[in-house]
């Protein structure tokens, strides 16, 4: 039976561990076998029941592990991912458990990652109507981040079907 840890501290430790090993290509091309996407999403889709750190720390990873890898990208796309970056780009809550902006951060650089490049993945975006979660996110969010978010919006729009 599989021990599962609350504490923060512990899990705080863990993700951390994990970021490192993110951004080496090893690691990376042996990710999307190991479960760990799904334990990740498991995080994000938790909301606000997790510390809001940890969810950063989840997107992070998988930023890190989706950059330039398709097979990842592909199970990130079948396992609800893009659903959950759309969500979470419509964030706005300020937690006392992490900050808003660093979060919204991390959420646009996996979309960066994971979606853009991927055509399935950018057609999938655009399916799910993401385009105007990041309008909405450019009209409402912080200067230092709507440079950020309206790049991904022409990066987005480059795909003749967005039109």
């Amino acid at each position: 039976m599989m021990q599962v840890y609350t504490d923060y501290e512990r899990r705080m430790a863990c993700m951390k561990a994990i970021l490192q090993a993110s951004t080496f290509e090893f690691f990376k091309a042996n990710f999307h076998n190991s479960g760990l996407i799904d334990v990740l999403l498991d995080i994000i889709k938790s909301g606000t029941d997790v510390h809001l750190d940890l969810r950063e720390s989840a997107f992070n990873i998988l930023s890190n592990v989706t950059k330039d890898n398709r097979d990842n990208q592909k199970e990130f796309r079948r396992k609800s991912g893009i659903e959950y970056l759309k969500v979470n780009l419509a964030y706005s809550e300020v937690e006392q458990s992490g900050n808003a902006s660093t979060f919204l951060l991390s959420v646009i650089d996996c979309l960066s990652n994971s979606v853009f490049g991927n055509k399935r993945s950018e057609h999938h975006f655009l399916d799910i109507e993401g385009v105007y979660v990041l309008l909405d996110l450019a009209e409402t969010c912080e200067q230092s981040l709507r440079r950020l978010c309206l790049s991904a919006i022409c990066t987005i729009l480059e795909n003749p079907k967005s039109f």
